[in-house]
């Protein structure tokens, strides 16, 4: 598929890796312009996330329903103007191809919180491994009895640019395993999903490569 085949408003996602370290945003297609195809850069606080350097990689992936996604990996993404407003560009002769998706992007946390697990009434403290839009993983030193299908709730004190926001992480256990000290990791996925999760994902994102390097300028 190339990369022109995607439609004004197609909504994408950009795997931007930054000196070994893979950061994922959602993106559109916004229009073409001088054989390259423009998306809506990623900003934060008004300002644009800059990705045109040797030491950055942006592949882009178009997920579609029931198929794999498609990607089109290294495409020398470059920062552009058109009609008074700044895109990403690239090539829209780019060739992409089916991808075998590895899973929604995982934040990690490595934070301590309550969880309310099954019909038990006292929460239990857990360690809350990483949240992805999808799901979220923590690690309990108490073993669960039959634990697949098991229900888990935490509201995870989130904070988004020094303000706290409360998201409830309401899941059913689907795999664990046990850990070489003896505690038990569980993954969830998510029963109830939440539009602020990715929000606050990307957000943590956002904050992580501002500390990384100052990568955001003014359009």
């Amino acid at each position: 598929m190339l990369f022109s085949e995607l439609g004004d408003g197609t909504d994408v996602r950009l795997n931007i890796t930054i000196e070994e370290t893979m950061f994922e945003f959602d993106t559109t297609v916004r229009t073409k312009h001088k054989k390259k195809v423009l998306l809506e850069p990623i900003r934060k606080n008004g300002k644009i996330l800059n990705i045109q350097s040797d030491n950055i990689r942006v592949d882009v992936m178009y997920i579609r329903e029931d198929e794999k996604p498609i990607i089109w990996t290294d495409t020398q993404m470059v920062c552009v103007k058109h009609k008074g407003q700044v895109y990403y560009a690239a090539a829209e002769n780019l060739q992409g191809k089916e991808y075998n998706r590895r899973g929604d992007f995982r934040l990690f946390i490595g934070e301590e919180h309550p969880a309310k697990i099954g019909q038990n009434k006292r929460a239990h403290l857990v360690i809350l491994k990483d949240l992805s839009s999808s799901g979220f993983a923590f690690v309990s030193a108490e073993k669960i009895k039959n634990p697949d299908g098991v229900f888990v709730y935490i509201l995870y004190p989130g904070k988004i640019d020094n303000k706290t926001i409360e998201l409830p992480l309401f899941g059913k256990i689907i795999r664990n395993t046990t850990l070489t000290d003896g505690r038990v990791l569980y993954g969830c996925v998510l029963v109830k999903k939440n539009e602020i999760i990715g929000h606050f994902i990307n957000q943590k994102q956002m904050e992580q490569l501002a500390k990384k390097n100052e990568r955001f300028s003014r359009e």
